[in-house]
């Protein structure tokens, strides 16, 4: 008896094991699922012919969601896997990606950023495709060349920052190189 009490006093204490905040991840994922449906519904309309009523809702439930992600940042601080688990993760990059307010995702990005180092559930394609989005919106070049688009049969890329070195920050992010990924959108857009 003596030896286990011993044991129990010199033995360092046992982490807390982490417990996932379900009322969180249910509402991150309500959230996003709620902001897909939208989605969906404006997909089934050419933009010029969107009901006005279903513009003004998408854009009230966007700011609501942008207001709602700022106050569970602002209790929480960016929530962990372990808080929320990939589902959870994955919902509020959703959410961010979908915002129109482009300074809470300027805000956010070191945020997804420091995720991704921390293999939070955020992937280097999602930081390089983010990054590169808000760049562009930004007015400014991309850095992993991740936004193309396809005019007069070609694949034409936004203007890249470093272009000699996209390939190495392309590789830390777990991405193909430029050319490589070029040859797919290629395909994809059925030009080979």
């Amino acid at each position: 008896m003596r030896l286990i009490m011993c044991l129990v006093i010199l033995l360092p204490p046992l982490p807390a094991l982490a417990q996932v905040d379900i009322d969180l991840q249910r509402q991150l994922i309500k959230m996003a699922q709620q902001n897909q449906q939208i989605s969906q519904s404006l997909d089934k309309y050419e933009s010029a012919r969107v009901p006005e009523a279903l513009q003004s809702l998408a854009v009230e439930i966007s700011e609501l969601h942008t207001e709602t992600l700022k106050e569970i940042i602002a209790l929480h601080g960016w929530p962990s896997k372990s808080q929320v688990e990939k589902q959870g993760i994955q919902a509020i990059f959703q959410l961010i990606q979908h915002t129109h307010d482009l300074m809470f995702q300027q805000d956010m990005l070191p945020l997804i950023i420091q995720s991704f180092v921390d293999k939070e559930g955020i992937t280097g394609q999602e930081v390089a495709e983010f990054t590169d989005k808000i760049l562009i919106k930004l007015g400014k070049k991309q850095v992993f060349g991740t936004q193309a688009k396809l005019i007069n049969s070609k694949v034409i890329f936004a203007k890249i920052e470093n272009e000699n070195s996209v390939d190495q920050l392309r590789a830390q992010m777990d991405l193909p190189p430029l050319a490589e990924y070029k040859q797919t959108l290629k395909v994809f857009y059925g030009l080979q």
